[in-house]
């Protein structure tokens, strides 16, 4: 019975999500352009008219029989690229804030979707993370990120991965607390390996 109660409230996040009125659903992306923080993306930024972009499942994941079309997670991120394919910025790597949930324990977690806009494949990706307001408070500040292809197998150009970081209480209070005009977010120490 808990098993369902964790899926629906998952499912119930990330269908607001989708709607955009969950109240940590930045919409907001973090692009690796010079390390700085990007803006509500618009056509001259995305080629999302030029392919739309394609959720991949996680090849840890994938190695188990998970799909899209089989596994609850990955059907409700499905629906926010569907509902918003020109996510991610033109030639780059992006990262957006999907939502929060809770795990099967209880454990906050948060999701976040790295978008490859880049022309090519790209596995073993690496980058730091810091979000925050400019308070000096900070989410994370300078969080290693780790998509190895192992784990992430490789992300092909339009598409999506998701990364799921585990967030304490005191870190979800502060992400609500979030605004626009406070925020700070960026990717620093941006490597990955070209797959030809």
């Amino acid at each position: 019975m808990r098993k369902y109660l964790v899926l629906l409230m998952i499912l119930s996040i990330l269908a607001l999500a989708a709607c955009g009125k969950l109240e940590i659903n930045t919409g907001k992306p973090v692009v690796n352009e010079e390390n700085k923080t990007e803006n509500e993306p618009n056509n001259d930024e995305t080629v999302g008219n030029e392919q739309g972009l394609k959720l991949q499942v996680l090849q840890g994941d994938e190695e188990i029989g998970v799909t899209v079309e089989n596994n609850q997670f990955y059907s409700e991120l499905d629906k926010v690229i569907q509902q918003y394919p020109n996510m991610g910025a033109k030639n780059d790597f992006t990262v957006y804030i999907v939502n929060a949930y809770r795990d099967d324990s209880g454990n906050p977690k948060l999701v976040l979707l790295g978008i490859n806009r880049l022309p090519v494949a790209i596995k073993n990706i690496e980058f730091i993370y810091t979000l925050g307001n400019k308070n000096n408070e900070y989410v994370w500040e300078r969080q290693p990120i780790e998509m190895t292809e192992e784990k992430a197998g490789v992300l092909q150009p339009n598409s999506a991965l998701p990364i799921v970081l585990s967030i304490t209480e005191e870190q979800l209070e502060l992400l609500k607390s979030l605004e626009e005009d406070n925020k700070v977010m960026t990717i620093d120490g941006f490597t990955y390996e070209e797959v030809k």
